[in-house]
């Protein structure tokens, strides 16, 4: 099998933790997609604008990339801000080549960088709140 990579004296990076990490980025996107089925919703049956749609979808998204980090790091002890970068840029990255993979388009653009480098921001955010709280 594959050797941890040695991150600090008492931080390892092995297979079960990119597992995890990968898990709550799934449970990052189920969330999400509540928040946009419940963000439509409102849209048809209420008079709130479209306009609202792009702005809101965009917060949806940051808050996966902060919830994924929040949750990867709760175990982590320390790092929280490096671990939860990752996890947000990550969380972000693969919803761009999902989107590539299903709509087409370019990897590299503007907007990609721009979304990649404010999930990291979101993720650095929900990685620091991550290790500051305890499991229950």
């Amino acid at each position: 099998m594959s050797e941890p990579i040695s991150v600090s004296a008492s931080a390892s990076i092995g297979a079960g933790s990119i597992f995890k990490g990968i898990k709550f980025i799934i449970v990052s996107y189920v969330v999400s997609l509540a928040l946009i089925a419940l963000l439509s919703a409102l849209i048809v049956y209420t008079s709130l604008p479209e306009a609202v749609c792009a702005p809101a979808v965009r917060i949806i998204t940051f808050f996966g990339a902060f919830l994924s980090a929040l949750l990867t790091t709760r175990s982590a002890g320390s790092r929280g801000w490096l671990l939860g970068a990752a996890s947000g840029a990550a969380n972000i990255m693969i919803l761009i080549l999902l989107g590539m993979a299903l709509m087409g388009g370019k990897m590299i653009s503007v907007s990609n960088l721009l979304m990649i480098l404010f999930g990291a921001v979101a993720g650095m955010a929900g990685g620091i709140v991550g290790v500051n709280t305890q499991r229950r």
